[in-house]
């Protein structure tokens, strides 16, 4: 477990989006099309956004953590219901559909480190605000959101603000993060109602941003903030590292931690974003101090396979 340890007591954190089922073949090269090739070894896992930042936050050792999404209960993929129990992520405010759930194919390359993702949706239906609107928001201190369903979530992040307001004690307000990673300019306006956004390198280049500390300082001057003050931006840029600005334009470059081998590079800008989110939150560091905690988190998750290694991450402070 890491070195730094919980200062005191904290409220749930909840991750509202997607949970998958990846399906993974590693390979020793990246197949010529229309061969046929022996894998090195293959696995599923459970995956999505959402459901990837559950898990690194369980590993690290989060007071509590809460998955909210769309889950199936096709009797083929209760596996992702039974990984959820077994790492003691809540569930039970999640709806569910017949339908089979979405899934990825993933080619993790072992010579390059690379991991191609070729992702499956069949119109499987999004989270409502009916569904979002039932939840008891006073259990909760943090609820990250993937960027999807502005509609529905802005109404949510609307009840969220409401809610903030009229406690007694502004120390146990909720604190909203995005994840800005689909390339779609019309998410920006989640940006604008949260407290803390992640913004994807895939983003920002599809806005004209090529570089980090261009993109930060791009979406800081560019968004309109639906509260007193602009949110902190925090953008990761691969192996480079990732740049940061507060909330009163303060900008940070924080480098990447260097990882000399790369074993298993899927989800590692999941890992990274719930090494931020619980740095933030249950370790009470600064910004450019839990975008170093995010380094290190992704860096060791990198070297090992999965997320089960993650609960022996030790933060050097």
């Amino acid at each position: 477990m890491h070195s730094t340890g919980v200062t005191k007591p904290r409220r749930r954190i909840m991750c509202v989006g997607m949970c998958v089922l990846d399906i993974i073949h590693v390979v020793q090269e990246y197949p010529i099309e229309d061969t046929d090739k022996r894998c090195l070894s293959g696995y599923w896992q459970r995956g999505g956004n959402a459901s990837n930042n559950c898990t690194v936050l369980q590993q690290l050792g989060a007071t509590a953590v809460e998955f909210l999404g769309m889950l199936s209960a096709s009797p083929a993929f209760g596996f992702l219901y039974e990984d959820c129990k077994k790492r003691n992520i809540h569930i039970e405010n999640c709806p569910s559909t017949d339908m089979d759930p979405p899934f990825s194919s993933v080619i993790l390359n072992k010579a390059t480190g690379s991991r191609t993702i070729i992702h499956s949706n069949p119109g499987f239906p999004p989270l409502e605000y009916t569904h979002l609107s039932r939840i008891d928001l006073s259990i909760y201190g943090w609820i990250h959101f993937e960027g999807r369903n502005n509609e529905s979530v802005l109404k949510l992040i609307r009840d969220i603000r409401a809610h903030n307001k009229q406690l007694k004690n502004p120390d146990d307000r909720i604190r909203i993060s995005v994840d800005l990673e689909k390339m779609k300019e019309e998410l920006l306006e989640l940006g604008e109602a949260a407290d803390f956004i992640f913004l994807g390198k895939d983003f920002a280049e599809h806005m004209g941003w090529q570089q980090p500390d261009v993109a930060v300082m791009g979406l800081y001057n560019k968004l309109k903030p639906q509260q007193d003050t602009k949110p902190v931006i925090i953008c990761p840029w691969g192996a480079v590292g990732a740049s940061c600005v507060d909330s009163e334009g303060n900008y940070t470059f924080v480098p990447s931690t260097p990882v000399s081998e790369i074993v298993d590079s899927l989800g590692a800008g999941d890992t990274f974003c719930a090494g931020v989110i619980f740095a933030l939150y249950e370790l009470e560091l600064s910004v450019p101090e839990a975008v170093l905690f995010g380094h290190g988190v992704a860096g060791y998750k990198l070297a090992h396979r999965g997320y089960d290694d993650i609960k022996d991450f030790k933060h050097e402070t």
